[in-house]
């Protein structure tokens, strides 16, 4: 299904001379250690794997597996941001190798007529121009978006820099979002006000994103109101060394001081609830990845909010038009 590049990663590992590699996996593409080890067992050497959560190029654990002796780094399944690292690293993007346009074709009605920026994700992004072509001849016209600071290629999202969406918004009626999962299309919607035509490969399916999201903006409405009744706050910052954002967490810390709520900065690598359970506080901020308080919202037992609904809960901000967070 994807690409692990084998020749590039040898090619890396005798470039580099490495003699102690380390594997970093996200979740989806640990089911195919198999699939990956192989060349590593060709080159004669013995990889470290690190089995931690790994949630994109922003989490990239370079420290750890220099810490442990390893002399070169192979990262699968997300693409350059630009972070300085330790180690040679190589950023293995695991593209899918199954062709999307076939899914395309139940979606061609609601698509004619309307011009539509192209947008998806690092694994489908090989296929990007092939599904504008595709779209031209069956009459639909389609613009790409260049590029934001933590993205490599035009089109390309990530949960937290929609910049290539953005850079298009004036000159188009819509999206098309091909890829799998909602978060990305949904972050497409609020930061365009567009309507976002989604076409999930895996599922095998289409369906039209609106910008009102009501369900969505209701739900944050209520975590906001449950915050707005609390006294204590906890600012959480990561360690990862895409996600530190300390300068806006401390920001928001003093902010909320000054307006009378008692508010303190917590740290961690890893977000986590069961860690944070004993602190006596009644709301958090996350200050860390964008998709925490919003795809995480269930599992943490206190009102989570982004650094921009803080400003809402303190009258900096308006809750409309609805902000995502972005590492922009």
């Amino acid at each position: 299904m994807y690409d692990f590049e084998s020749e590039k990663v040898k090619r890396f590992l005798d470039q580099q001379a490495v003699n102690r590699p380390a594997i970093q996996l996200p979740e989806g593409l640990k089911r195919y250690l198999d699939e990956i080890a192989p060349v590593f067992e060709e080159s004669g050497l013995e990889p470290l794997i690190l089995a931690d959560s790994c949630y994109g190029a922003c989490d990239i654990a370079d420290t750890n597996a220099n810490r442990l002796g390893c002399d070169g780094l192979i990262h699968y399944g997300h693409a350059d941001m630009g972070l300085k690292t330790s180690i040679p690293t190589l950023y293995v993007e695991a593209r899918v190798k199954r062709n999307p346009i076939q899914f395309f074709k139940d979606a061609l009605p609601n698509l004619e007529g309307l011009i539509w920026g192209l947008t998806t994700t690092v694994q489908y992004i090989g296929w990007i121009d092939r599904v504008r072509e595709y779209l031209e001849n069956n009459g639909v016209r389609s613009v790409i978006g260049d590029p934001g600071p933590r993205v490599k290629y035009p089109g390309q999202v990530l949960g937290c820099d929609f910049s290539c969406a953005r850079s298009v918004a004036g000159e188009v009626d819509g999206f098309i979002y091909f890829g799998t999962g909602r978060f990305h299309p949904l972050g497409i919607a609020i930061a365009t006000k567009k309507d976002v035509a989604v076409i999930n490969p895996i599922a095998e399916g289409h369906e039209i994103l609106s910008p009102e999201l009501d369900g969505f903006l209701n739900q944050r409405k209520a975590i906001l109101s449950k915050a707005a009744a609390c006294k204590r706050f906890g600012v959480l910052v990561s360690s990862k060394k895409g996600q530190q954002r300390l300068a806006i967490a401390e920001e928001l810390t003093n902010l909320l001081r000054e307006n009378g709520y008692d508010a303190q900065l917590f740290l961690q690598d890893e977000l986590n609830n069961e860690r944070l359970y004993d602190f006596n506080v009644g709301a958090f901020v996350c200050t860390a990845c964008p998709r925490i308080p919003i795809d995480d919202v269930e599992v943490y037992d206190r009102p989570i909010l982004t650094p921009f609904e803080a400003r809402v809960l303190l009258g900096e901000e308006e809750f409309q038009p609805y902000k995502l967070d972005e590492m922009t």
